[in-house]
């Protein structure tokens, strides 16, 4: 036991000294340094367990726990008492600095805006060999159970690692860039952020984040806004953050992800720059960096989530939309809609069409609220024919019903060498056969033989396919380029009613 004990502490020595010293109109048209921060006037933090009517947002943050704080599946920690204790040499501390009790693991927040692509500042994670180093925790929040002020442990579910880095950039010092984009290992079924895609923030508008203040269970603030959007990459707030908040969702009043928090204004002190606690040694005592006002201080620094590769977002929102109709979620479906332009199939050329998922899946009600935005200008002949013959070959007759219904022609496939009709016809699908001639299928069409429609009913030996097609003008009398007639057709297939009957209708007048 002594050595464990031992060990354990050794996790956690070694782990609060790598936090300390590694760097760790609406926007739906079409896409187009680790520095500490602090609070503005009132410390205006709550627990997100307080945070009314955000539920869905809180649970779609994550945060960025380093392996070496986990022992046989447990997550030890310092509380923020201890860890501030150590950080400045002084158990003194004003009134000010809250949570001393919970603990401070956390190095960073993320976010989902896909069911498995989180996203970060590129300060927290730039390679696969940061990325390595730590999971990613959700629901670590101040109703985590923190056994003897010492570890914690959370539900398998909730923890996820990276498998890949869609696209990532930071380099310190050189550029305002400072993003992360990544792949999980695994999907969530948590409802992600929504963002926006184009245009900018609104000046004056307000704001809010949730993030893991100084490693914190997360917390979520609020009564911020945008004081200065100008820069191209990045705007100014006068949020309330610390580091640990830095990679985290900075959102509008409806959830909307406008930005991830970066960087923020910082303050001297003895021990170097600052921007979450300082030590005062008029008191002796630890106190929280404050500012009266934002004006005159580089405010918390965000990077616009608009300057984030846009091949990255467009894949979120297909991916979104694509997870919606996989698992038939209507709400989820309606919700990501909003972004209509991902339904022209121009912006994710590399995946199928979002039509195709529809009918792969059988979601007909997505499939009908696709094809009112796609199908007037956007399906080609050669789509249009693809879809067809999706839903021909899985028998799904409401599928074709309702791609016919919305403009899709049932003589689609100009380059195909069959009509869907003469398909249908040929393989005995009376059903199909009907409802394309319903919708204005040419009947009058022939194979190279000189087949006609008819000619392939009587192979069938299908009596009511061979009655639609006269009913609907075919001449019982035609020939082939053998010189046969259906009636033939049928008497060599061995369908003497049926050659009967043909015989009868070539006999009376031609319609």
């Amino acid at each position: 036991m002594k050595k464990l004990t031992l060990l354990l502490s050794a996790l956690l020595v070694c782990a609060f000294n790598f936090s300390q010293n590694t760097e760790i109109e609406y926007p739906f048209a079409e896409p187009g340094s680790k520095v500490s921060r602090g609070v503005f006037g009132k410390d205006g933090r709550v627990e997100v367990k307080d945070a009314e009517g955000y539920e869905d947002f809180v649970r779609a943050t994550a945060v960025m726990i380093s392996k070496q704080n986990i022992y046989e599946d447990e997550f030890y920690s310092w509380s923020l008492r201890e860890k501030l204790t150590r950080q400045f040499g002084t158990s003194n501390f004003a009134d000010d600095v809250r949570f001393l009790d919970q603990p401070a693991i956390g190095s960073c927040t993320g976010f989902l805006i896909a069911p498995d692509i989180l996203v970060t500042a590129g300060h927290c994670i730039n390679s696969m060999e940061d990325a390595n180093q730590f999971v990613w925790v959700f629901d670590y929040t101040s109703e985590s159970e923190f056994v003897n002020n010492r570890k914690l442990q959370f539900k398998k579910e909730n923890i996820f690692e990276v498998e890949s880095i869609i696209t990532s950039e930071y380099i310190e010092n050189t550029s305002d860039d400072d993003y992360a984009v990544l792949r999980l290992k695994r999907k969530s079924d948590r409802a992600p952020y929504r963002f926006r895609t184009s245009g900018k923030v609104l000046e004056g508008g307000a704001i809010n984040t949730i993030g893991c203040p100084t490693g914190l269970p997360l917390k979520f603030a609020t009564d911020a806004v945008v004081i200065d959007n100008s820069p191209s990459k990045w705007f100014k707030s006068d949020i309330d953050s610390f580091p640990g908040n830095s990679g985290g969702p900075v959102f509008d009043q409806n959830g909307f992800i406008e930005g991830i928090l970066v960087r923020g204004a910082v303050k001297y002190s003895s021990a170097g720059y600052t921007g979450d606690y300082i030590y005062d040694a008029s008191c002796n005592c630890v106190k929280t960096v404050q500012w009266d006002q934002v004006k005159y201080t580089a405010g918390c620094q965000s990077h616009k989530i608009t300057a984030v590769p846009s091949h990255a977002l467009i894949t979120a929102v297909y991916e979104n939309i694509e997870y919606a109709i996989e698992n038939n979620l209507s709400d989820r479906f309606d919700s990501w809609s909003i972004y209509q332009w991902i339904f022209n199939g121009k912006y994710n050329t590399s995946a199928p069409r979002l039509e195709k998922v529809a009918l792969k899946n059988n979601n007909l009600d997505a499939l009908g609220k696709i094809l009112k935005v796609s199908a007037e200008k956007d399906i080609s002949d050669d789509l249009a024919r693809e879809l067809l013959d999706m839903a021909y070959s899985s028998r799904n007759i409401k599928a074709i019903e309702l791609l016919l219904s919305n403009d899709i022609l049932a003589d689609a496939g100009i380059n195909a060498s069959q009509t869907l009709l003469q398909r249908a016809v040929s393989n005995d699908r009376y059903e199909i056969a009907a409802i394309l001639i319903a919708n204005g299928a040419d009947t009058s069409v022939k194979d190279s033989y000189g087949n006609t429609l008819l000619h392939e009913a009587a192979r069938t030996g299908n009596y009511n396919l061979c009655k639609l097609l006269i009913d609907n003008g075919l001449y019982a009398g035609a020939k082939n380029n053998d010189g046969k007639r259906p009636e033939i057709i049928a008497k060599k297939a061995g369908y003497k009613s049926l050659r009967k009957y043909l015989k009868k209708q070539r006999k009376k007048k031609r319609r």
